[in-house]
């Protein structure tokens, strides 16, 4: 595939035109929670981290070194991973029946989709599995048909690479190892070539290895209880999932995409049958772990981000494209509007219930905690949930006061926090979405109200913020 030639042109400008839409929005918009805290892995440089492999704070550290720790600098990896998964995607797509309109539809189709338009916006671990496994597709299918020292050895560095963004991306293995057996290509599975990707493989994910051994394996105890936590089914849980993905995912496309798995499942193009393969393990697990506890829509992404297109492209072969146009004129609708309710703050909400809630408002927040500091020696601020702590510490970064996170949860806090907060007075930072009654909650010798105040916007109330010293702070009751 020759993207110079004209055929495409529609496809390159469509996806440069999204990129520069992002580009432009990308320093208007606050951090959010989980945007927060992988950018402040790029600030505590490691091996690893206690809740993620490293792969994703390493690439912020890069881009953040070059283009600036605010939020522009953050978000443009992100954006450059958008723009480079829909050319794979376009390639995938194009690559059935070299039609360009149908691919180029089934890359729209993807950006039509809710949550895309947040992740390629937002570095998380799963935006980088986005750029890999379609490579990984691809190298897999000419590994099958070369059998090269080069594929295995490419293979392995991408296996490695996802096992450096994501935990999860150990399921990758089982849909290569099921595509082998059902091409009975078991000579595969022993030939000598396998050893150094396998070595490839654990080199790269190797840090992650020695972090947990001198860390308890606490990481892959948190994962394995995060993802599976509970002992017993909750359909509620399961429900509520399959929810959050059907409005996550435009719910127009949500049902597309499972046609997409049907389609490529059942087709004798290996590079679909191939995805398909990748497509059915990973709804699998996420739907099984969701029968425990409630999935969070992102964790499944990777299914949609290939299923969407792929559905798309067999749905314009039908009759069905009245349907399919109205799904991705829908979807480009709410998502322009949420873009520019994001870049220009125009929608007025009622208090408390604003789309801007978790991001908006936290530099000022910080301004005004910190004025409550004197000495920075006997004084520091604290914030009593995880979500919280992101925020503050990424928007405290120009201040000389610390942060600490007062809970009786282990997580990557406890690690970042070098210093103990015991003795210290703290200024405490509750919001309207996560209060804590801090005289019950946290030994002090007294607890003093100091200021409560309103982030609003466009003349609502985003969330109110109240600030409270614990004098003396020695632990929690």
């Amino acid at each position: 595939m020759n993207l110079l030639n004209k055929e495409h042109h529609p496809f390159l400008a469509f996806i440069t035109f999204i990129a520069i839409i992002r580009l432009a929005l990308a320093p208007f918009v606050g951090l959010g929670v989980d945007e927060a805290h992988y950018v402040l892995y790029a600030f505590h440089l490691d091996l690893s981290y206690f809740d993620h492999p490293p792969l994703v704070g390493w690439i912020q550290y890069i881009f953040i070194s070059l283009f600036g720790n605010e939020e522009f600098g953050s978000r443009v990896a992100a954006i450059m991973i958008g723009f480079f998964t829909s050319l794979f995607l376009y390639k995938l797509i194009y690559d059935i029946e070299q039609k360009s309109k149908e691919a180029f539809l089934a890359v729209v189709a993807l950006h039509a989709s809710f949550l895309f338009n947040a992740l390629f916006l937002m570095l998380m671990p799963d935006t980088l599995l986005f750029l890999l496994i379609l490579p990984l597709i691809f190298t897999v299918i000419k590994l099958e048909k070369e059998n090269s020292l080069y594929q295995w050895i490419l293979l392995g560095a991408l296996l490695g690479l996802a096992g450096l963004s994501k935990y999860t991306a150990v399921l990758f293995v089982i849909p290569i190892v099921l595509y082998f057996i059902t091409k009975k290509r078991y000579e595969l599975f022993y030939t000598p070539k396998i050893i150094p990707a396998i070595v490839v493989a654990f080199i790269i994910i190797s840090p992650v290895i020695i972090w947990n051994m001198q860390n308890h394996w606490s990481s892959f105890l948190y994962q394995s209880d995060h993802v599976v936590g509970e002992n017993g089914m909750n359909l509620k849980a399961f429900l509520n999932s399959i929810g959050a993905q059907f409005g996550a995912y435009n719910p127009f496309l949500f049902p597309v995409a499972f046609y997409g798995l049907y389609k490529a499942l059942t087709n004798k193009n290996s590079t679909l049958y191939l995805s398909g393969l990748f497509g059915l393990v990973l709804i699998l697990f996420f739907s099984y772990a969701s029968l425990y506890k409630t999935a969070l829509p992102h964790w499944s992404a990777l299914f949609y981000m290939l299923f969407i297109p792929i559905g798309s492209y067999y749905i314009l072969q039908t009759s069905k494209q009245k349907y399919f146009k109205f799904a991705i004129t829908f979807g480009l609708i709410i998502s322009a509007i949420a873009y520019a309710e994001l870049g220009f703050k125009i929608i007025p909400l009622p208090d408390y219930q604003s789309l801007h809630r978790d991001i908006y408002g936290w530099d000022t927040v910080m301004k005004k905690a910190n004025g409550q500091i004197t000495d920075t020696k006997k004084q520091a601020l604290g914030v009593t949930n995880w979500t919280l702590a992101s925020r503050a510490l990424y928007y405290n970064k120009d201040y000389n006061a610390s942060v600490y996170l007062i809970d009786d949860r282990k997580d990557q806090f406890d690690i970042w926090e070098k210093t103990s907060p015991i003795g210290k007075d703290l200024i405490m930072i509750n919001t309207h979405f996560f209060k804590k009654d801090i005289a019950s909650f946290m030994q002090c010798d007294t607890v003093i109200p100091l200021l409560e105040f309103d982030i609003v916007l466009n003349k609502n109330k985003v969330n109110t913020i109240k600030l409270t010293k614990c004098k003396n702070f020695q632990g929690l009751r």
